[in-house]
C-alpha cells in the first residue's frame, strides 16, 4: 500500500516507517521541519500527499511530557493534535476514499482505579481524557466520507534508546529509584514494537475500524515496575517519590503520573493481533539486556 505518515521522526514514528517499508509498503512522511519530509503541513502540499496515498497514519503531536503543563502548553497539545486530524480527515474525505488510522491515548480513560478498561469503557472528565475524545472526534469528516477510521490508544511506551524508560532509567540506575507516590496506582505499558505491529496489523485488516488499546495484556501497578527494574538492574528500588514532591516539580502533569489505568486490549485482541510481550519484567529484560 501507499501510505502517509506523520510523526515519522519521533520515537514511535521512525520505527513504524522501518515496520512499514520493511513490509513492502511505499511510505512518504509529512514533517513541519523544512526538508526532513516527503511533504509539509501546507495545505497544498498535505493535499498532494493524500492525493497520492491508500492510507494515512497520523502520530503527530506535541510531547505531553515536553514541559510544564500551563495554558498555553495546552492549547498546542490541542492544536498540535486536534487540528492536524480535522486537516487530514477533511483532505480524505474530500478526496473520497483511504483509511485514516490515528494514535491516540489510555489517557481518554481518565484516572481510574477500576481493573480491566477495554475500548467501551467510557471517557474520563479530566483534561487528558478531554483531549482524547477531541482527538478522536477530529477524524469525523472521514467517517462522514464511509472512510476507515481507526484510533489506536497507545499506552505507556517502552523501547530501547527512547520512550518512557529513557526518562525512568537514570534514578533507578544510581539506586536511587523507587515508587511514585503510593505506587498503587496502574501502569497500562506497551513496548514499542507491538504499537508499531498492531498499526501494521490493523492497516492490512479491511474491516478494522474504531477504537483498539495499544496495551500489553499484563498491566502491572507501578510498586510491582519498579521492583521488576530494580530486579533487571539489579538495584535497589525502595526510595518512594513523594506525590507533594513530584506536584511542586511538575505541576498538573504530576497527576498523570500519580493516577493510572488499568487497560486491557480487548478490541486489537479480538481483531486478530497477538501481542509479543505481555509480561513486564522478561520485556524488561529483554530491553535492557
Amino acid at each position: 500500500m501507499k501510505v502517509l505518515l506523520t510523526g515519522a521522526t519521533g520515537f514511535v514514528g521512525a520505527r513504524l516507517l522501518a515496520v512499514l517499508r520493511g513490509a513492502g509498503h511505499e511510505v512518504r512522511t509529512v514533517s513541519r521541519r523544512p526538508g526532513a519530509g516527503d511533504h509539509d503541513w501546507s495545505d497544498a502540499s498535505l493535499a498532494a500527499g493524500v492525493e497520492a496515498t491508500d492510507a494515512v497514519i497520523h502520530l503527530a503531536g506535541a510531547g505531553l511530557f515536553d514541559r510544564r503543563w500551563n495554558a498555553r502548553f495546552k492549547q498546542e497539545l490541542v492544536e498540535s493534535r486536534v487540528r492536524t486530524t480535522e486537516q487530514l480527515a477533511t483532505l480524505m474525505a474530500r478526496k473520497g476514499s483511504g483509511v485514516l488510522l490515528q494514535a491516540s491515548a489510555i489517557g481518554y480513560y481518565g484516572a481510574s482505579d477500576a481493573v480491566g478498561l477495554t475500548e467501551d469503557s467510557p471517557p474520563g472528565d479530566d483534561f487528558l481524557a478531554e483531549l482524547c475524545v477531541a482527538w478522536e472526534r477530529a477524524a469525523e469528516p472521514a467517517r462522514e466520507a464511509r472512510l476507515r477510521t481507526a484510533a489506536v490508544r497507545i499506552g505507556v511506551v517502552l523501547g530501547p534508546g527512547g520512550g518512557a524508560l529513557a526518562k525512568m532509567l537514570p534514578p533507578f540506575k544510581l539506586g536511587a529509584g523507587g515508587p511514585l507516590g503510593s505506587g498503587r496506582q496502574w501502569f497500562s505499558w506497551v513496548h514499542v514494537d507491538d504499537v508499531c505491529g498492531l498499526f501494521a496489523h490493523l492497516l492490512e485488516r479491511p474491516d478494522a475500524a474504531g477504537a483498539f488499546n495499544a496495551t500489553a495484556p499484563g498491566p502491572v501497578r507501578n510498586k510491582d515496575l519498579a521492583k521488576a527494574l530494580g530486579k533487571v538492574l539489579r538495584r535497589p528500588a525502595v526510595l518512594p517519590t513523594p506525590g507533594f514532591a513530584m506536584k511542586l516539580l511538575l505541576g498538573e502533569v504530576a497527576d498523570v503520573l500519580l493516577t493510572g489505568q488499568h487497560v486491557l486490549p480487548r478490541a486489537s485482541e479480538a481483531a486478530g493481533y497477538t501481542f509479543v510481550h505481555r509480561e513486564l519484567e522478561p520485556t524488561l529484560r529483554e530491553l535492557l539486556g
